[in-house]
Formats: structure tokens, C-alpha cells, sequence
């Protein structure tokens, strides 16, 4: 039975438990008590501890961010307490305060007080206020030589590297040597290094230890193998003569003709059969194997089956065959059980390889994690040659000890707990202070054991303690709230909780509470809003309508409640009423799934909402895979592969015919590549949060998410991630360091420190969707449940987790009782909607609907509806429904509505709506005709004449067969440019077939590597001009080169009208687009090279003038120059150089001498009369016009 908790009264000495139901004001027990910790203050005739200092109260709690409100709200509390104790007739108190200092009459008993609450105070940042994983590092660090701790050694925040460096340790060195006859029965476990991953970290997040392995994983199968591989060849021994004849007999059964076959057709179709006897004969086959393939369906096979699955009023003669195949399937039951705890054995023995293995890594890096100091103190305090002098030194260090939210707590921390202040003993020298609630622990699967609480409940029988005032909520949703529990208190014979037995005490039972009242009234409408609504399907629904109906009726409900001006919050004797925004609405649902249906309700009515899972990590979004791989196109951009990914990832939102685009049309695509060479300049130079803020902005990537419904969050998502990679670039040397660490970051997605958690993507009044889990410990106005009545079977285990005496767990192979695994779940999933239901200030909202079939995971299992009592009253939803309105105590607070299943789609208006923001107006003034032009850009919608025939050779030179158009162009440019930057000469050794293979490969060219070795060697060969120079043997080159120089404001007529006069005068060109250039001209000249004083520049081009060398003549490769207006292109390229060799060379420049002129080089042509090479010379009056057309925007008068 517990007691009232009276914080003046309670005894502050032994050890007790307090439990503290949602919304009953624990953080303000927990500082009252804290203060009179701090006073020495106790009761007449009850032990009582000396005055303490903060340093010497220890509080442990979950999370770094209740460390910091524990000591904020206790810090206040101490003042305010000071404060009031020095001058109590002039400062306002409450009435524990105003009671506490009637304990304190003698002013100079007040006044001593007063000073130590003060002192206290400015104290706190000495205070012992620790999550229980940072205590028991201090504990270990302070106590070093008690309990054998390594100064040297470091908090390793997440060990998932590690533990994946150990997971492909153990494949390396236990999976790789095992010979063939032994590898069947670990693939049958771990089919490769991710099965070993998923099955065995489980195994390891249990807690359990697992010890050293005994001997090498070969060792320990060889045996066991063998003896049942001599068993399993005297079965197939037995089995092989009757293979055939059975295989024969069953199968024309089933081919003859229907009214012939006496068998169930749905069971025994041809085709299954057949593949099963075909199991069988592998199993025949091969001596190694020990269990047939497909055993399962072998048991069709049995003589009893046979004659079991015949249809109706048919029989059939059973062969001798199918008899001794049933004797021998019944035989290898035995083997299979063997083979079985062969499977457990190698899972023991890669867990305990692991295991080892972690440790062994995390001692070699002198790290540990948060669960290795746990388990270091526990043993610490377990040895009987330490544990005495450790605990002494603790508890004179600590006298007093609380531990908030201690539902919360593992096996092994109350076993440190329980060692250091022997909970049982309740010994008047210490004080061990439980605070929790039972009802809210959800957190299993991150350790937490409802069973220590229960343990440590009945180790304090007598000493329980209940806080019985609700703070949080609303008269009548706390009145509402106790009639539905104490209802299922007093007629399910398991109690609310599931956990009750006949004849003995409920270890968890729901006690009501009282409401202290909020001091506004829910009116919905002009009438009294109802705390409770529950809406109800009339007909059975599956689980995806009924998450799309309730989806749609709680969207519906929240436009009316966020457009309606009679509905809102009215304060005691208010005229108005204080509308309702969206921060005041939260969703909760179980998983992203549900979350993504309540949202697209919501956006369907223009509805803005924000999803908040539980420290979700950043890493974990679809925007890190994406940066990912943006990243790497930037940091290589000329990878055609890695660009065209970066180009189709969602975040540019381009169509598949702007990707189209991209193939057809090869200048478009050049921009592109220049757009990422420029990113990954900006990268080097200026940083990767630079970079990719500039990706956004040239881009427009942030305008293109927006337009999407989750578009904020994916934007905050992606600035996150940039920062956090801008932080880690500051260790690490480079962008491919830096890729790494983010592909790193990725692999081990569920890291949760601070930095990593998701941000909120807007302070906007957006709709909550929260996840129930996250909602623990916040509270909302109105509350929305949605999809309340889904609920999931948990399977049960292979293994069960049994925990001694000692507090080890232990790992037991067998597989869990489906019964009491459902059990747990239901058990689990009724605290967690005890969670849901108490987040609400005013009102709740529930959905509820009956499942159309049995298999429909909604309802009849969930934990709403064994709180109403479905299976005790075995009564249909409508009727269970009209006996909870019959409850008195529910009746004036309980709104029953039915399910639509036709709901309108009412969109929320903007004026209206409290969600959206004005954007306020924009005066500032900016050139708007400013950007950054290039060739591609000027050519771009350039309408040429008809091609030239380049129908495809199919014999000749290589360079006449290869496959035509952008992407291979695009290719054979890349490999020009690697080579570049190894030596064109690199190409003619005998490596280079190896790089030029791979290369094809991952271009989709793998049928063609050894042509593009060949051509890629006769490029290099082909000599350039008169004087013998080629690629091969050229010394003074810069591949790629760039370039940029402003551009007044001229319009591309001008430009293409000098260029018509003086480049191939006389000749037909199509006319340029109209444009104005103004800004920046950029571009990339392919190749820069020096050659005897002069300077040129190379662009290839690997057009398709005809089929044949003697199409390649000069007049034709002038004729496809001027279609595609590369003379244009030569000429900027000039006009570059120009400029540079201006600035290197000075007063020494001399443009008759130093300009060569532009070598366009055609792929194709290499034997035809020009060799491929159309030499374009530099025209200095050109150069000079256009450098002045560029400067002022008007050609020279």
C-alpha cells in the first residue's frame, strides 16, 4: 500500500520508493526534498541525517538535459528558500516553504538556515547531479586504484566502428580458413558478414556476457560435424534405391488426368513437387550436406500426409517408398535438433569472439563506452577483495542517493545501486531515494527492466510513497482518465496494467489521482469542450483504412478547431478566449509510417506540421545519402557516372526530360561539369559548408524543396549536415577524408550525441507529429491518437535472457513462449498508451475501429482495448462503446463520434490560419541582368542546318566502329583528361590495358575496351603540326584549364558578327540566339600546351563527319566547326589566353609571337589528309575587338 507523499513528513533516511504518476509534480518533490537534505531537517522522533552539502547529494537521472533542469530548478528553489528565510514577511512563499520555516522559529536557527540554503545555492555547479552513466565514470576515475581503472583511457561516445571492425575480424579470421564440408552450417546462420551484424548485436545489447572462446570456430564444428554427417549417410543410405521410385509414382499422379489424381491440388501442385524431389536428390548428392533443402515441404511426402490430403471421399495407395520416407524424416529429427544447436553454438561463438574482440580493440585505442564503466563498477563492487573499502568510500562520499526515473533503470545499474545501499536493509545512516513511475516505463529496448523496479518494490514494502496531485491536466480529463482506469482496476482480474495475480499484492497498480485544475476552461465551439473523444468506426475496417480514415477525420477536426473563433482556452472570468494555434495540437503515433499518413492529411488541407521522432539522428535522413553522393561529384567532377547520379538525385528535382537533355545536347552538359568544377574549386579553397551553400543557391535547391510538403525538414537537414562536416573538416585533410567520414557517419546512422540529433526545421506554430516514445515527459493542450488501436505481435526469440543472482544475464537457447512473449508486449504497449493519454493539458482524441478480419493488426489485441475491457466483456466495439458511456464519472466528460468514411477536405485559410508566417518585403536593389555566361550558354537554342551523314562504320578503323554520341564522346574525354594527368605517354605501356578496362566497365563500354586502348594510343601517337609534335612526347601542358573574366553588358549579336567577319570569312554559320551578357564569362579549355616559344590551345572533338578517313578533309571539318559554331568557342578560348599570357609574361608578351591559334582536334580523323587536325590561327584583331567588345560592351569605332 502506498502513502500520500506529505515533502515536509516523508522519513529521509533507509531506502524508499516514490512514485510519481504523469503529471503529479516530481521535479518540484524532488527540489523540496533536496532542501530539506541541505537543512539537516527531519522529524521528532525519526533518525536524521546531517546537514549536507550539494557535492555530497547524489541525483542521478537519464538524460544530460534533465541534469541541467535538475540543477537549474533545484539552484532556483535554494534561492528562493534563502531568500524567504532571511526576510519572510517581505518575500511570497508556498505553502511547503511557509510550513518548512515554522520548523525554524528562533531567528537565529532562521537566519543559519538561511545561509546554508545560500550557500547551497551558489554551490550547485559542485553539485552531484549526474546521468548514471557519467557518475559511474567519475566513480571509477576518483576511485582508480580501488577498482582498477586506467587513467589514460577516453569515452568512446559510439562503438558501432568498432564493433564492425570486430564483426569483419571474426569473418576474416574464424569464416575464411573453415574448409567446404564445414562452411553449410555457418551460411546457414550467416550468409555474410551484415547477417552477422543483425543477428549478433542483439545478442550483445542484452547485456549478456559471454566469456572467452573456448577454441577456434573450426575446431569446435569439425567434431560435431562429423559425427552427424556419419549419422545423416547411413538415412541417405537407407533413402537413395527409393528416391526414384517414390519421385516416379508421385509425379504421373499428378500429371495424369484430374479425375485420376486423388490429391489436394491447392497442396500438391507439379512443379512444387518436383522441386522437392529435386531437393531431395541434392541432399542424395552431396555428402557434406546434412539436411535436405525445403524440409519442411519433404513432410508432403510422408505416408500419412498422402493419405491425409486427399480430397474428399478419394483415397490412395500408398507406396513402400513414401513409408520409408516417413521412417527417415521421422529418424532426422534427432539430426536436425543437433544441427539446430549446432546453429545456437556458432552464435554463442561469435558473440563471445566479438565480445572479446571489442575489448581487445577498445583496450588497443585506450576507449570505453558508457555500458563498459557500468559493468566495471558492478564488478568492482561485486569482488570480494575491493568491494568493502569501495562501498565505504562511496557511501561516506554519497550518504544520500536519488535516482530519478528510475522505471528507466538496467538490471545491472540497480545492481550498482543496490550493492553500495543494500536496498533491502534500510539502514537509518543512508538514504537511497526511487523515483519513478512504473506505468511510463517504454523504454525496453534500450535496456530498461521493468523487473528491477518491480524487485526494488518489494525490497521497500512498507516505505512506498505516491504523489497524488495532477499539475498537468484539466478537471475533467484527470476525472475522465481515473474513471477508465479504475474501471479496468476493478474488473479485469490482471488489473490495468496486465500484471495482477490472484492472491497476491498487484506490484503494479493504478492509483487514481487528484487534479489540481488548470487555470483556463477547453470550450469548443460555444459549449464546454468534452476531455475525452473517442471516434468509432461503424464497420470493420483493415489496417490501411483505417490509418486513412482516422488520418482524414483527425485532420478534418483540426481545421475546424483552427478556424473556428468560438473555440479555444478561456481564462477565469475572461471576456476572450485565447484561440488555438498549432503549437497547441500534437499527433502521437508509433512509427514514421503512421506519422507520414497524419501528414499528408494535414497537407491535403494546407496544414503545416513537423514530425519529431526521438533523437533521430541527421545521418539516419535520405538527405545524408544524398549529400553523399553529391559530395563525391563535386570532389571528382570529371566522373561522368558520379555526375549523372549527382544530377538525378532529388534534390535538384530536374525531370527526366531535363536529364534527357543532358545526353542530347553536348554543350549542356560541358556546363554542367564546368557548374561542379567550379564547386569543387570552391570546396578546396573556401570550404565544403561554402561550397555547399553556393550548390544551393546556384542550383535553387532550397526553392525546389520548398515546394514539397516535408521540404523544411529536408532543408534543415541538408544545412545540418553541412556544418557538421564543415566542423569534422577541421581534423581531417581533404574532401575524400571528409567523404569518408561522412560514408562512416552514414554506416553507424543511429549515433544520437547532441550534435547529430535532428533540428527542428521551424519555430512556426506547426502541428506536433510526435512519436509516443519522444512525447515522454512533454505535455500538449490537446492531444491527438489517431491510430491508438494498432498494435504489433512481437515474435518470440530463439534465446530467452536470464538474468541470476548476481545481476549477470545469461543467454539460454530456447525459444520463448509465444504466449508470454505476447504478454510482454501487451504489458509494454499498456504503459505506453498510459504515456500517450497523460501527455494531454485539456483534451484527448482517440480513433478507434474494429479489424475486418483476424489477421488485421488493429484493435482486438491492442492495449486500448483490453483497457475497455474487449476480451472481459467479450462485447463488439459499438456495444462496449454505449457501456463506457454508461460509466457516471465518464459521462459528462466522453464524446463518442463515428469513423467517416467519407470525410470532406476543408483546407485551412491562410487568414485564418495561426501556422503561417508574412514573409516581410524585400527593398533592397540589385542588377537582376547579372549572371555568368559561357559558350554553352550563347549556343544554347542555336538552331544549326542539317547534319552531316554519320551513319556507323562497321568495318575499318576502330574510331569509325565506336559507338557515336554524348555519352561515348563524354568518355573518350575523360580518358584524355586522365591521362593528362598521368602522361599521355602512360597509355602506350603495358598497365594501362588493366585501368582502360575498368574504365569501359563502369562507363557501360565493356565490349570495347580494347578499341579504346587502341584509338586512345593512336590519339596520342598522331602528330600535331608540321614540326613531328604529338600528344605523346608534348612537355609543357595544362590539362582543364579555367577560366573567367567579366563581361560589360553587349549582346551576343555583336560577338557573333565579329566573329562572322573574321573567323572563316565567307562561310554559312547559323546566327546566335539574341542574349546580353553581363557578369562573368567562364570556360575550360581542355588542353593548354607550349611548343617553341608559342602557345595553343587543344578542344577535342569527337563528332562523326562520315564513316570513312577521306570524309575527314578540311573543308568538312570547316563546314562542322561552323554548325556547331566551335570557331566562337576557339576564339573565347584565345581571348583567355590572351589575357593570361598578358598578366604572366608582361612586358615581354608579344601576341604576333606567342599566340598559336586553336587546334580543333577530330577524333575520327586521325588518317584522314589533315590527320584530324583543323588549325584555327590566332587573329589579333579579332582578339583585340573582342577584348574591347568585353570591356565596354561596344565594338572598336
Amino acid at each position: 500500500m502506498s502513502t500520500a507523499l506529505n515533502p515536509l513528513e516523508m522519513p529521509l533516511w533507509g531506502s524508499r520508493l516514490i512514485e510519481a504518476s504523469a503529471g503529479t509534480g516530481k521535479t518540484w518533490t524532488i527540489a523540496a526534498l533536496y532542501l530539506r537534505l541541505i537543512l539537516g531537517h527531519g522529524q521528532a522522533g525519526q533518525p536524521v541525517l546531517m546537514p549536507l552539502l550539494p557535492e555530497n547529494i547524489l541525483v542521478m537521472t537519464f538524460t544530460r538535459a534533465a541534469t541541467q533542469e535538475l540543477k537549474e530548478r533545484i539552484r532556483q528553489r535554494l534561492q528562493e528558500a534563502a531568500a524567504y528565510f532571511r526576510e519572510p514577511e517581505q518575500q511570497p512563499a508556498d505553502a511547503f516553504l511557509q510550513k518548512l520555516l515554522e520548523d525554524y522559529a528562533e531567528p537565529a536557527a532562521r537566519q543559519h538556515a538561511a545561509w546554508r540554503l545560500s550557500l547551497a545555492a551558489d554551490a550547485m555547479d559542485q553539485s552531484a547531479i549526474f546521468t548514471i552513466d557519467a557518475w559511474c565514470q567519475r566513480s571509477l576515475r576518483e576511485h582508480a586504484f580501488l577498482t582498477g581503472s586506467d587513467l589514460r583511457e577516453s569515452l568512446l561516445q559510439d562503438d558501432n566502428d568498432l564493433r564492425a571492425d570486430a564483426i569483419r575480424d571474426f569473418w576474416r579470421q574464424e569464416i575464411y580458413p573453415l574448409p567446404e564440408h564445414l562452411l553449410e552450417p555457418v551460411l546457414a546462420v550467416f550468409a555474410d558478414p551484415d547477417q552477422v551484424q543483425s543477428k549478433i548485436v542483439p545478442l550483445l545489447g542484452n547485456g549478456a556476457t559471454f566469456g572467452q572462446p573456448s577454441r577456434p570456430l573450426q575446431a569446435l564444428l569439425s567434431q560435431s560435424i562429423k559425427a552427424l554427417q556419419q549419422q545423416i549417410k547411413m538415412l541417405k543410405q537407407r533413402w537413395s534405391d527409393q528416391q526414384a521410385d517414390l519421385r516416379s509414382y508421385i509425379l504421373q499422379i499428378l500429371n495424369g488426368p484430374k479425375a485420376d489424381n486423388p490429391l489436394n491440388g491447392g497442396k500438391y501442385k507439379p512443379e512444387a513437387m518436383e522441386a522437392v524431389f529435386e531437393a531431395l536428390q541434392d541432399w542424395l548428392d552431396s555428402p557434406e550436406q546434412i539436411l535436405p533443402a525445403n524440409l519442411e515441404k519433404c513432410q508432403l511426402l510422408r505416408a500419412s500426409s498422402l493419405q491425409k490430403n486427399c480430397n474428399k471421399g478419394r483415397t490412395i495407395e500408398v507406396p513402400s517408398s513414401a513409408r520409408i520416407l516417413e521412417a527417415v524424416l521421422d529418424e532426422l529429427e534427432t539430426p536436425k535438433a543437433q544441427f539446430q544447436k549446432i546453429h545456437h553454438d556458432i552464435q554463442s561463438h561469435a558473440a563471445a569472439w566479438i565480445q572479446q574482440r571489442l575489448e581487445t580493440l577498445k583496450a588497443m585505442h585506450h576507449q570505453v563506452s558508457f555500458h563498459d564503466y557500468q559493468r566495471r563498477l558492478a564488478d568492482a563492487l561485486g569482488d570480494p577483495a575491493r568491494a568493502e573499502q569501495l562501498k565505504s568510500r562511496l557511501q561516506n562520499q554519497y550518504p544520500v542517493a536519488m535516482v530519478d526515473e528510475f522505471q528507466d533503470t538496467s538490471s545491472l545499474q540497480y545492481r550498482i545501486f543496490d550493492a553500495i545501499y543494500a536496498t533491502a536493509s534500510n539502514t537509518p545512516e543512508r538514504l537511497l531515494l526511487l523515483i519513478g513511475d512504473p506505468k511510463q516505463s517504454i523504454y525496453r529496448f534500450r535496456g530498461a527492466d521493468i523487473q528491477s523496479y518491480l524487485q526494488a518494490r518489494r525490497l521497500t514494502a512498507g516505505r512506498h510513497y505516491q504523489l497524488d496531485t495532477n499539475f498537468r491536466s484539466s478537471k475533467p480529463l484527470v476525472a475522465a482518465l481515473n474513471a477508465l482506469y479504475d474501471e479496468a482496476e476493478a474488473e479485469l482480474s490482471e488489473g490495468a496494467f496486465a500484471y495482477a495475480k490472484a492472491g497476491t499484492d498487484n506490484p503494479l497498480p493504478y492509483w487514481p489521482v487528484r487534479a489540481n485544475g488548470k487555470n483556463a476552461d477547453w470550450q469548443l465551439g460555444k459549449q464546454p469542450g468534452p476531455a475525452l473523444t473517442i471516434w468509432a468506426a461503424a464497420e470493420t475496417l483493415n489496417k490501411a483504412d483505417y490509418l486513412y480514415h482516422a488520418a482524414e477525420q483527425a485532420a478534418e477536426c483540426i481545421v475546424q478547431i483552427l478556424t473556428d473563433p468560438e473555440t479555444g482556452f478561456r481564462q477565469e472570468n475572461a471576456e476572450q478566449i485565447r484561440r488555438v494555434s498549432g503549437r497547441d495540437i500534437a499527433i502521437l503515433v508509433r512509427d514514421r509510417h503512421e506519422a507520414a499518413c497524419i501528414r499528408e492529411a494535414l497537407q491535403r488541407r494546407h496544414v503545416r506540421s513537423v514530425f519529431l521522432a526521438e533523437k533521430q539522428s541527421v545521418y539516419d535522413s535520405p538527405e545524408a545519402q544524398q549529400l553523399l553522393l553529391w559530395l563525391e561529384a563535386v570532389a571528382d567532377p570529371e566522373n561522368t557516372l558520379r555526375l549523372r547520379v549527382a544530377l538525378a538525385l532529388p534534390l535538384l528535382d530536374l525531370s527526366h526530360q531535363d536529364l534527357d537533355a543532358f545526353n542530347r545536347d553536348g554543350n549542356a552538359w560541358e556546363e554542367q561539369r564546368g557548374s561542379f568544377q567550379d564547386l569543387s574549386r570552391r570546396w578546396r579553397r573556401q570550404g565544403v559548408l561554402a561550397m555547399l551553400h553556393h550548390s544551393i543557391h546556384h542550383f535553387a535547391i532550397a526553392r525546389k524543396l520548398l515546394r514539397h510538403p516535408d521540404g523544411e525538414r529536408r532543408l534543415t537537414n541538408l544545412l545540418q549536415l553541412g556544418e557538421l562536416l564543415q566542423s569534422a573538416s577541421a581534423t581531417r585533410e581533404g574532401p575524400e577524408a571528409l567523404i569518408h567520414f561522412l560514408r562512416e557517419a552514414i554506416a553507424a546512422g543511429h549515433d544520437q550525441s547532441d550534435a547529430h540529433i535532428l533540428r527542428l526545421e521551424s519555430d512556426a506554430e506547426l502541428i506536433r507529429v510526435v512519436t509516443i516514445h519522444a512525447a515522454k515527459g512533454l505535455q500538449y493542450p490537446l492531444v491527438f491518437l489517431p491510430f491508438i488501436a494498432t498494435y504489433r505481435k512481437d515474435k518470440a526469440e530463439d534465446y530467452q535472457v536470464q538474468v541470476e543472482e548476481d545481476g549477470a544475464a545469461r543467454i539460454i537457447w530456447e525459444r520463448g513462449d509465444s504466449k508470454a512473449t505476447e504478454r510482454a508486449r501487451l504489458q509494454e504497449d499498456l504503459r505506453l498508451l498510459y504515456v500517450a493519454l497523460t501527455r494531454a493539458e485539456y483534451a484527448l482524441f482517440l480513433g478507434l475501429a474494429a479489424p475486418s478480419s483476424a489477421k488485421s493488426p488493429i484493435f482486438d489485441h491492442s492495449a486500448i482495448a483490453y483497457l475497455l475491457g474487449y476480451q472481459h466483456h467479450n462485447m463488439a466495439l459499438p456495444e462496449l462503446l454505449k457501456r463506457l458511456q454508461q460509466n457516471a464519472a465518464l459521462r459528462e466528460n466522453l464524446q463518442i463520434q463515428p469513423l467517416p468514411t467519407e470525410t470532406p477536405v476543408t483546407p485551412l485559410v491562410a487568414s485564418t490560419s495561426n501556422t503561417q508566417s508574412r514573409i516581410p518585403d524585400y527593398h533592397g536593389h540589385f542588377d537582376k541582368t547579372w549572371g555568368i555566361g559561357s559558350f554553352s550558354l550563347l549556343v544554347r537554342d542555336l538552331s544549326p542546318s542539317a547534319p552531316l551523314s554519320a551513319r556507323r562504320a562497321r568495318q575499318g578503323a576502330i574510331w569509325h566502329q565506336y559507338p557515336q554520341g554524348m555519352r561515348a564522346g563524354t568518355f573518350l574525354h575523360d580518358q584524355l583528361q586522365a591521362l593528362a594527368g598521368q602522361g599521355f605517354a602512360t597509355v602506350l605501356q603495358k598497365g594501362s590495358a588493366a585501368r582502360i578496362t575498368r574504365a569501359c566497365e563502369q562507363a557501360g563500354l565493356s565490349g570495347w575496351a580494347e578499341g579504346t586502348l587502341e584509338w586512345l594510343q593512336a590519339i596520342v601517337r598522331t602528330p600535331l603540326m608540321a614540326s613531328g609534335l604529338s600528344l605523346e612526347n608534348l612537355q609543357h601542358y595544362q590539362s582543364e584549364m579555367a577560366f573567367w573574366f567579366p563581361s560589360a553588358a553587349l549582346r551576343s549579336r555583336e560577338l557573333d558578327q565579329l566573329c562572322t567577319d573574321q573567323m572563316l570569312p565567307g562561310m554559312q554559320r547559323p546566327r546566335l540566339p539574341d542574349r546580353v551578357l553581363h557578369g562573368m564569362m567562364r570556360g575550360f579549355m581542355d588542353l593548354v600546351f607550349a611548343d617553341a616559344g608559342q602557345y595553343f590551345v587543344m578542344d577535342y572533338k569527337s563528332n562523326v563527319l562520315g564513316s570513312e578517313d577521306r570524309d575527314y578533309h578540311e573543308q568538312a571539318m570547316q563546314q562542322q566547326t561552323l554548325q556547331h559554331r566551335y570557331e566562337l568557342q576557339a576564339s573565347l578560348y584565345q581571348l583567355a589566353l590572351h589575357r593570361l599570357l598578358q598578366q604572366r609574361l608582361g612586358r615581354n608578351y608579344d601576341p604576333q609571337a606567342h599566340l598559336g591559334g586553336t587546334l580543333l582536334f577530330y577524333l575520327r580523323g586521325l588518317e584522314g589528309p589533315q590527320r584530324g587536325i583543323l588549325h584555327l590561327p590566332a587573329n589579333l584583331a579579332l582578339i583585340e575587338e573582342m577584348d574591347q567588345l568585353f570591356a565596354s560592351g561596344e565594338r572598336a569605332s
